[in-house]
């Protein structure tokens, strides 16, 4: 009789504990962090965190050479989703309105002092730079990659030191435009982009890009910069500054076509130091 008590009172016990969640778990859980989200959600919420859907801005790109002067440009930056995209260039004077533009799949380069238009690919170099029209023109990933997480809680030095990130395996969607495979890290606190790395199918590095100077404007992004190694042209050096990220909740239609371009006359305001 005292034995069937005491398996009573035992399974009563732990029927208690099966109901009652462990502390940890539960102190755990109440931050984002401890939640194992998804590879896309996980990319989706770093493409969002660099450039909003709609967005202004201004960047730069800076492209270095052994033994060469260095070029730098700088661009007034308008995005409206991602399939359309407007870089006004303001620097050098000489460049003064040269313009580049995405509308859906096609891309277009405006030449003012010829007054001409040439298309080109998202697989070209911008500007003779180690980025590509797909590096700026291409920023929500997630619309052109499948993403699977590596691992979780890898320590990745970026420009700005250590974070612990997610390391996600980005592959082509079939039909899309993009590189056969990216490695990209993405710090797990706040979903920040450190590095990314692309390669070819046959397992080739190509370049490897690092993000860091994040300047937050409230929890938003609005400025940041990047640093590329070119593997396949290592004496070139390209660095690019983002700055004035601003959100926009909409982005007037006029400012992606072809017209607009070669008519438009912005009053830029000088930058700020």
């Amino acid at each position: 009789m005292r034995m069937r008590s005491v398996t009573i009172i035992a399974a009563a016990a732990a029927a208690v504990l099966a109901l009652a969640p462990p502390a940890a778990s539960a102190q755990a859980g109440a931050g984002p962090s401890a939640i194992a989200l998804s590879a896309p959600e996980i990319l989706k919420r770093a493409d969002l965190a660099l450039v909003p859907k709609n967005a202004e801005f201004r960047w730069s790109l800076k492209v270095e050479r052994e033994g060469e002067p260095a070029k730098e440009d700088r661009f007034l930056g308008f995005k409206k989703g991602d399939l359309k995209y407007l870089f006004y260039t303001y620097y050098p004077d000489s460049s003064y309105g040269q313009c580049h533009l995405r509308i859906d799949a096609a891309i277009w380069m405006y030449l003012p002092l010829a007054d001409d238009t040439v298309k080109t690919s998202y697989k070209s170099a911008f500007l003779n730079s180690g980025l590509s029209y797909a590096d700026v023109m291409y920023n929500e990933l997630a619309r052109y990659y499948d993403a699977t997480v590596l691992r979780r809680g890898v320590t990745v030095k970026g420009l700005d030191g250590e974070s612990d990130c997610y390391e996600l395996e980005l592959k082509a969607k079939k039909g899309a435009d993009g590189y056969a495979r990216i490695v990209s890290y993405i710090e797990e606190g706040r979903f920040l982009t450190i590095r990314r790395e692309y390669f070819t199918l046959q397992g080739q590095r190509l370049k490897s890009i690092d993000f860091g100077g994040f300047g937050l404007k409230g929890p938003t992004v609005s400025a940041f910069r990047l640093e590329i190694s070119n593997d396949l042209d290592p004496g070139q050096r390209t660095s690019a500054r983002f700055w004035d990220l601003e959100s926009k909740g909409e982005m007037p239609e006029k400012y992606f076509s072809l017209n607009f371009a070669r008519t438009w006359q912005p009053k830029v305001e000088a930058d700020k130091p």
